[in-house]
């Protein structure tokens, strides 16, 4: 049987709209994982100011969880390459150790609306295994960029699987970060219970592409080590390893 056009353009729309991670990225989620900066909700691809990023945001979902532990994690899906419009990615943030409230708290948020959220808090002060740095997106092609969270269960899985999460993460370089083969590789990749994006969009216009000149590659992106991460925006260090500002 045919399916008119309309009705599965409807069907097309609806399916989108159920989705918490954006269209294509895996792995999906469904399940709304809250993201909230200093009392704004950045969720569904909502358009936020950069400055409104800079800090590690409130986590929450709307139902109880019933896992002791979870992950989560941050990668920027649209980072620029010097053949567009192909696109890279970027671990931002990655927080493990993260415990569900067991009653819900009460959030005001910046709109003036009243929501009922089980906070994830870091109650054991787990060290991240990657620490947040906040989105900055360069003079490039594409300008706005999708800043997606996954939150994971990580109750009761082996020490051996936790270390496999932050051993995957720490030796896969920052450019080029692959969400699917760091939780395949810690067999986490059927534990993702939430997720989110929110878009940050640098206002142009689009500078010249620029070319590798040091460092570890990817997708011919220059990653250089101990310096700061310097933009049109201003300059964010990251201790160590650096990552330059063209690609973030």
């Amino acid at each position: 049987m045919m399916v008119p056009r309309s009705l599965a353009a409807l069907v097309v729309a609806a399916t989108a709209s159920l989705a918490a991670t954006p269209a294509g990225f895996e792995p999906a989620s469904t399940t709304d994982l809250y993201v909230l900066f200093n009392g704004t909700a950045a969720l569904n691809g909502q358009a936020m100011p950069r400055l409104s990023t800079t800090t590690q945001p409130m986590l929450g979902t709307t139902t109880r969880l019933n896992g002791s532990s979870y992950a989560v994690l941050m990668i920027d899906i649209d980072i620029p390459t010097n053949t567009p419009p192909e696109t890279n990615t970027l671990l931002h943030w990655m927080q493990t150790g993260l415990t569900p409230a067991t009653t819900a708290t009460n959030i005001m948020t910046s709109g003036g609306r009243a929501i009922q959220l089980f906070l994830l808090e870091n109650r054991t002060q787990t060290e991240p295994v990657v620490t947040y740095f906040g989105p900055n997106p360069p003079a490039r092609t594409p300008l706005s960029h999708r800043y997606t969270q996954i939150l994971v269960d990580t109750s009761g899985v082996t020490a051996q699987s936790i270390n496999g999460l932050q051993s995957a993460a720490g030796t896969r370089p920052a450019i080029g970060f692959n969400a699917s083969a760091v939780l395949e590789d810690a067999n986490l990749a059927n534990k993702v219970v939430a997720g989110n994006f929110f878009n940050v969009t640098n206002p142009g216009p689009v500078m010249g592409v620029a070319t590798n000149t040091t460092g570890t590659t990817g997708n011919n992106n220059t990653v250089t080590a101990g310096a700061a991460r310097a933009g049109t925006y201003g300059t964010v260090a990251l201790g160590a390893v650096a990552i330059s500002a063209l690609f973030l």
